[in-house]
C-alpha cells in the first residue's frame, strides 16, 4: 500500500518517553516546594500552607507530595509517548 518508514520516529518518541521517565524520578526539595506554595499564596492573596511531609536522606530533605505530584505528572506524559511509540511501530509494520 503506502510505503512510510516509522522506525524513526517511533525511535524518536521512545527516547522521548524514557527521557521523561527518566525526569520523573527527580525528588523535589522541601525548599523549592515551600517556594512554590509561598509564590502561589502570593498570587491568590492566602495563607501559604507550609505543612507537608519530609523525606530525609542524609543531609538532604525531600517534600513528599510535592515529589509524588512531580512524577505522577512526568510519568503520565512518558507513559503517552510510549504508547505513541508502540502505535508508530505497529503501523510501520502493518500498514
Amino acid at each position: 500500500m503506502y510505503d512510510f518508514d516509522l522506525t524513526g520516529p517511533s525511535a524518536l518518541v521512545g527516547c522521548l518517553s524514557a527521557a521523561f521517565w527518566f525526569y520523573s524520578a527527580t525528588s523535589i526539595s522541601r525548599e523549592k516546594e515551600l517556594a512554590r506554595r509561598k509564590k502561589l499564596a502570593d498570587a491568590t492573596g492566602e495563607t501559604p500552607n507550609l505543612g507537608g511531609v519530609q523525606i530525609l536522606d542524609g543531609e538532604q530533605r525531600y517534600d513528599l507530595i510535592a515529589t509524588l505530584r512531580h512524577q505522577a505528572r512526568w510519568s503520565k506524559w512518558g507513559a503517552i509517548l510510549a504508547a505513541i511509540a508502540l502505535l508508530l511501530q505497529a503501523a510501520d509494520k502493518y500498514v
